[in-house]
């Protein structure tokens, strides 16, 4: 094990008197930088070392920044749901805001639980009936586009942004937005490399400076507003705002039943849901079917449940609880590599964590992707084993030592819209087609602010023989 060092704060390090310790730190690092290069390199294996090395409360140092590492479930928990209030969204979310406003994704205190109260309503259970009907009939859209091609090969990332983004559009905006797909795919890509640059640069370039990275960002931040505020102002100008997602935001309206969302507001959250329900389901697909190519048998098992529940015709909302085997697919996929496989807090006020001293203006650092593989909390944690998500194993578990949708009051709006919306999908295409990675193609991960398969997942696109 590497030698350590400890941060210096006003709490001290004693353990007597009941004193808060210091966390334990890589010992290597430049003077002032710290380890700031060695994460620019590889954030992915920084957490993990920094995990695995130094314990379950750890901490890096940024150039001016500590940042704490926290990877047991009880100071996870102490963190977002415990003590909640005396944590916000840290400053390397400066970057989102630029993007996407002051969205769920961004907002804070009160006026985050207004947006999410005025939000809400969107995600009832029973408004997911009629959006899984929507999802299914995107779904069908693709495999006839794969027939009528006559498809063998392809990306299954691309296929899955561009599926993804088609389901946004129907249950989000009631409109066919497939011809938009890939600007918006493109916009996305830069928007979001670019806040991660953002947010790791220890001196930020303003974006109003004309950087040829910030030209770009301004250029794709352009599209997106372009297609969002076209589309607000197309539901402006009608008598009923509708009853899809974006109908029920423009019409929902806070406790006094007078003030609704102005157009800025209903953009940042729509371009909000948009990267929440396109982005990262399109990621978690893409991975999914890498990962039932590299196990047949669990691909085998996935055919053959859709088959049974489905028989011939699409699904509805109503197979969806009965597609388990599907679920404990995807959710084991999101175990393995988590859409967004980062997030943190910073610290209000002095705290402790786990008799752990965490200082004011600390940013704490939670990985899902480093904590899904933790050694303490999973068996044979690099293996791929979906039979760890069967109803009797979840029950014994924590719930904050697998946060695929962050967790505490600030858990993720759309998780059943997720859910819903991948296994549909998942059911629908293992039961005509088998997806096997083209051989030689390597699979690189793009750890941005979404986790990102870097070069796509090319993939055969074999017709399975019929049911």
């Amino acid at each position: 094990m590497a030698s350590t060092d400890v941060i210096s704060n006003d709490t001290g390090s004693s353990e007597a008197g009941g004193a808060p310790r210091l966390a334990p730190s890589p010992s290597k690092g430049l003077p002032w930088f710290g380890q700031v290069f060695e994460a620019l390199r590889d954030p992915i294996g920084i957490m993990m070392d920094g995990m695995l090395t130094y314990g379950d409360v750890m901490f890096f140092k940024f150039g001016p920044y500590r940042y704490f590492l926290l990877s047991d479930p009880t100071a996870i928990k102490h963190v977002l749901t415990d003590n909640a209030k005396n944590y916000v969204k840290s400053r390397n979310y400066q970057g989102l805001r630029i993007l996407f406003g002051q969205g769920l994704l961004t907002s804070e205190g009160e006026f985050w639980k207004r947006q999410r109260r005025l939000a809400q309503p969107a995600f009832h259970r029973e408004r997911l009936a009629g959006l899984a009907t929507s999802m299914s009939k995107e779904t069908r859209r693709m495999l006839d586009r794969w027939r009528d091609e006559g498809r063998s090969d392809g990306c299954a990332h691309a296929e899955m942004m561009r599926l993804t983004f088609a389901i946004v559009g129907r249950t989000l905006f009631s409109t066919d937005v497939d011809g938009d797909s890939s600007a918006i795919g493109e916009a996305l890509t830069v928007g979001l490399h670019w806040t991660n640059d953002y947010a790791e640069s220890l001196v930020r370039v303003p974006p109003w400076v004309p950087t040829p990275a910030n030209v770009r960002f301004a250029r794709a931040k352009k599209t997106l507003d372009e297609l969002v505020f076209r589309i607000i102002d197309e539901r402006r100008a009608q008598d009923d705002f509708g009853d899809d997602l974006l109908g029920m935001l423009m019409s929902a309206t806070d406790e006094t039943g007078k003030e609704r969302m102005d157009a800025k507001q209903l953009r940042d959250e729509v371009l909000t849901l948009v990267l929440a329900g396109h982005e990262t389901t399109a990621n978690l697909l893409a991975f999914t079917f890498h990962l039932l190519s590299e196990h047949p048998e669990w691909d085998r098992r996935v055919a053959e449940e859709a088959r049974a529940v489905l028989g011939d015709r699409d699904p509805t909302f109503d197979d969806v609880p009965k597609l388990r085997i599907a679920r404990m697919v995807l959710e084991e996929v999101m175990r393995l590599y988590p859409p967004v496989w980062t997030f943190e807090r910073q610290a209000l006020a002095d705290d402790v964590v786990l008799g752990y001293a965490l200082p004011k203006d600390a940013i704490v650092g939670i990985s899902p992707y480093a904590l899904h593989r933790h050694p303490k909390l999973w068996e044979n944690p690099e293996g791929f084993d979906p039979e760890r998500f069967a109803p009797e194993r979840t029950e014994k578990r924590s719930k904050y030592a697998y946060l695929p949708f962050g967790g505490g009051p600030r858990t993720c709006i759309g998780n059943a819209f997720a859910m819903t919306e991948a296994q549909i999908i998942l059911a629908m295409v293992a039961r005509e087609h088998r997806l096997t990675r083209v051989p030689g193609h390597r699979i690189e991960l793009d750890p941005a602010v979404t986790l990102r398969p870097k070069t796509g997942i090319r993939v055969k696109i074999e017709p399975r023989a019929p049911h």
